[in-house]
């Protein structure tokens, strides 16, 4: 049975992150905002978008895709409502992402499954 990638990833909803820790803290896990800082990043798997606004304020840009199209509306809105212009959400999944390799300097799967 072929199944569809469009499906992968919708278990759980957006609101999910608020079980998640502040993205400023899980940055320092990864290494601190030197990972990012002035780099081309992308967050598969974003959700409503945490951590990508999270590294948003030390990234050049910041690309956030999740298959889930309720989570994307949510993470625009907080983009806009913080003023982050370098930030952009996109409907998408990971075994399909319309970049070319080698676009961005970093990936971040932040509670990804």
């Amino acid at each position: 049975m072929a199944t569809s990638t469009s499906a992968v990833g919708r278990l759980l909803p957006a609101i999910s992150s608020l079980l998640r820790p502040p993205p400023a803290g899980e940055l320092r896990e990864y290494g601190g905002v030197a990972l990012v800082r002035r780099k081309r990043v992308i967050d598969i798997g974003c959700g409503d978008g945490r951590m990508a606004l999270g590294c948003a304020p030390h990234a050049s840009e910041v690309v956030g895709v999740d298959p889930d199209p309720s989570a994307i509306r949510l993470a625009r809105a907080k983009a806009r409502e913080l003023g982050a212009a370098n930030v952009k959400f996109k409907v998408g999944v990971a075994q399909e992402l319309p970049f070319a390799d080698g676009y961005f300097d970093v990936a971040i799967l932040s509670w990804t499954l």
